[in-house]
């Protein structure tokens, strides 16, 4: 079928041409009777014209008709044939887009239009005497007309023959060439009026309509560049790849008037283009979704390497074009590649029902798309930038900020379409003995590979997650049963699990594992979280290890207070102290307190008495404490208080405050028993925390330390 209408309109297009070249070949003994210096002065005005096409919309208009429209009312019917078909066989190679079909069809069609304007032009004026007489203005008035008529019903016809004929781009293309001709007829009555003074002065009145030409053409060409300008200036502050995309297809199709515009993005291996925008959306179905791969080779990817504009006439004439299905959609392409800091970052490709579509395309299209790719540049830049701020550098996993923003859209979405999601909280169990034992460097190595053991379990399920030093956090979007299976299967893989460090082989990890779900344990994230944070250290860490533990509600009290000394958990602390840093505080405050010679208490007076220490030593801080200064029970007799956003004169009063609140104290542990004890203590302060594990890292050094100085004391 395409290739009957390809033959047709080739027969066609050849026999205008033949019919329009023989017509001119009868002029030629005319011609060579005329003034050929000027014949040749108004050939070159005519080719400048030809090459000065102006696009308005999806027409391309031309005022090459002044030049035959003036040369019938002085020159002849000879010049005025010969003139157009000039102009159409030169202009061409001027502009290095030579078809040879094309170029006889053009010269064979202006030829026949130029001929029938001056056959109607003599019929009218044959009796007219004064050349600037009211008739003959009115005479080149209707020559003009007809040259019109005929022109464009060379052109229908074969667009006709192509199956491409539209009743609105004809119409469009009319009204644009009939805007031309008014603008013609003036200059053609100047040349008219000009010629009886001298034949030369017929061409030089008519240099300012190419200057004119040349003028709308440029003024054409700046407008379209303050447009790609002004698209360009709001996307500026745009990082959304899609929104991009889409925004660049609307406003190509805006300025080439494709049918169809397709933004193909160049994926991370840097083998295959893949379609990110189909605009019209309705057209998404022609492109293939899996994209185009470099090894299919296609004019697309033969583009990208020439890093040059190709436009494609006739797709059904390209041996470089892939057609889908059998026969092609589309009859004309328009392939602009995008490239920034002399990488590829894809291609904006044009398509168009009917061939030769974008003859009319200029080199501004490619300003766009070396714009448009310094914009996915900067959006690639960007979401790398978003993505290394959302991972834990140390596993590759999210980190705890994404976790949380995840939980809270993860329950809105349970609740709002009544669908499960599971919180899992995986604690390695004694890591800070395996990394005094083996080093930090082989506690990052457990680390990664228990991270590696974790994303492959979850990534079709959910995400993964650090949600601490050696906590790790799942969200997953399965039922808390399924999320048990799930947690046994990772407990029990890494019992096996042998890490590869400098030659040795670390074995003998394990791990605890709590998990709550939504909407059975809670509704709220903060809270499912804190349940399965209570799950793992009461109901697995607690009861032995290396074990995984659903949630229960047994575990609550047990999670917030400590029993003995009424003071928070260590672990309510640890959580509490996470979400804080979350909300931005980075600055805090640590006092430790260490009860003088405990151990010897509980051996003097036995353990009833250590434990009624223990309670009037937490009964005096909560009383002197104040609502933002937190307290726990950190070790047997160790007590911590953290103190958010606070200076270091700020710390050092409320430090102050509780020794003095301690020292004044005194035990009445029985009726006949008071004692009065000392506690050594100290206080830091910490800047730039950004984690919980960092911040209580800090703290046990601060421990370890104040017991060394005393230990170096006693001695």
């Amino acid at each position: 079928m395409e290739q009957s209408v390809l033959r047709r309109q080739t027969t066609y297009s050849l026999s205008v041409g033949f019919l329009g070249l023989l017509l001119a070949l009868w002029e030629i003994p005319q011609l060579l009777h005329s003034n050929l210096l000027v014949f040749a002065g108004l050939a070159v005005l005519a080719i400048g014209l030809e090459c000065l096409p102006i696009s308005l919309r999806q027409n391309l208009s031309s005022v090459v008709p002044v030049i035959p429209l003036s040369a019938i009312a002085v020159y002849g019917s000879a010049q005025s044939v010969w003139v157009v078909v000039v102009a159409a066989l030169v202009s061409p190679l001027v502009l290095r887009d030579w078809n040879w079909i094309t170029a006889v069809f053009n010269a064979g069609q202006y030829a026949l239009s130029a001929g029938m304007m001056s056959f109607v032009f003599r019929e009218m004026h044959q009796t007219s005497s004064d050349k600037m007489q009211g008739p003959l203005l009115l005479d080149l008035a209707m020559a003009a007309v007809v040259f019109l008529i005929f022109n464009h019903l060379f052109i229908h016809i074969l667009k006709i023959l192509g199956n491409q004929w539209m009743v609105s781009m004809a119409l469009s293309a009319l009204a644009v060439d009939a805007a031309n001709l008014t603008l013609c007829l003036p200059f053609a009555f100047l040349v008219v009026a000009v010629s009886p003074v001298d034949a030369w002065l017929g061409p030089v009145v008519l240099i300012p309509i190419v200057v004119l030409a040349y003028m709308l053409r440029s003024h054409r060409r700046t407008r379209e560049l303050q447009l790609i300008h002004q698209a360009t200036i709001q996307l500026t502050s745009e990082f959304d790849v899609q929104t991009i995309a889409d925004a660049s297809a609307s406003i190509t199709k805006e300025m080439t008037l494709a049918d169809v515009v397709v933004i193909f993005l160049l994926d991370r291996d840097g083998h295959t283009l893949i379609p990110k925008s189909v605009f019209p959306t309705e057209y998404a179905g022609l492109v293939p979704k899996e994209g185009l791969v470099d090894t299919d080779g296609g004019v697309i990817w033969s583009t990208i390497y020439e890093k040059r504009i190709v436009s494609v006439p006739d797709v059904r004439k390209d041996e470089r074009v892939r057609v889908l299905d059998g026969q092609p959609s589309f009859l004309s392409m328009a392939i602009f590649p995008m490239h920034t800091h002399s990488s590829v970052t894809g291609a904006i490709v044009c398509y168009a029902k009917h061939p030769r579509a974008f003859s009319y395309v200029n080199d501004y299209m490619m300003v766009l798309a070396n714009q448009v790719s310094v914009l996915f540049d900067n959006a690639r830049l960007y979401a790398e930038l978003e993505e290394r701020t959302r991972r834990d550098a140390a596993t590759g996993l999210f980190n705890y900020r994404f976790f949380y923003e995840e939980l809270a859209r993860s329950v809105d979405r349970s609740k709002r379409e009544h669908v499960p999601v599971s919180v899992v909280i995986v604690d390695v169990d004694f890591f800070k003995k395996f990394n005094d034992t083996y080093g930090h460097l082989a506690g990052d190595a457990v680390l990664r590979e228990v991270g590696r053991l974790l994303q492959r379990h979850c990534q079709d399920i959910g995400v993964a997650a650090r949600y601490g030093g050696e906590e790790f956090a799942l969200l997953l979007d399965i039922e808390p049963t399924e999320a048990y299976q799930v947690a046994e299967t990772i407990r029990q893989e890494v019992m096996k699990m042998s890490v590869n460090f400098q030659g040795y082989h670390l074995q003998g990890i394990t791990v605890s594992i709590g998990i709550a779900g939504c909407p059975k344990h809670s509704e709220s994230d903060r809270d499912l979280l804190l349940k399965a944070d209570s799950a793992m250290y009461w109901g697995a860490k607690q009861r032995g290890r290396n074990r995984t533990a659903m949630y229960s509600p047994e575990f609550d009290a047990q999670l917030f207070v400590d029993e003995l000394t009424g003071l928070y958990t260590h672990h309510l602390m640890n959580i509490q102290v996470r979400e804080t840093i979350l909300s931005g505080v980075s600055t805090w405050g640590v006092i430790c307190l260490d009860i003088q010679q405990f151990g010897q208490i509980n051996n003097t007076f036995g353990f009833s008495v250590g434990d009624a220490v223990l309670r009037q030593t937490g009964a005096t801080l909560r009383q002197s404490l104040r609502h933002t200064e937190l307290a726990c029970r950190y070790g047997g007799d160790e007590l911590l208080v953290v103190l958010p956003d606070v200076s270091d004169s700020e710390l050092e009063a409320v430090y102050d405050r509780l020794v003095s609140a301690l020292s004044l104290h005194r035990y009445h542990v029985s009726e006949n028993v008071v004692l009065s004890l000392h506690t050594h203590s100290t206080y830091r302060l910490f800047t730039e925390i950004s984690d919980a594990a960092e911040l209580f890292n800090h703290v046990a050094e601060v421990f370890t330390t104040m017991k060394r100085d005393v230990e170096r004391t006693m001695a």
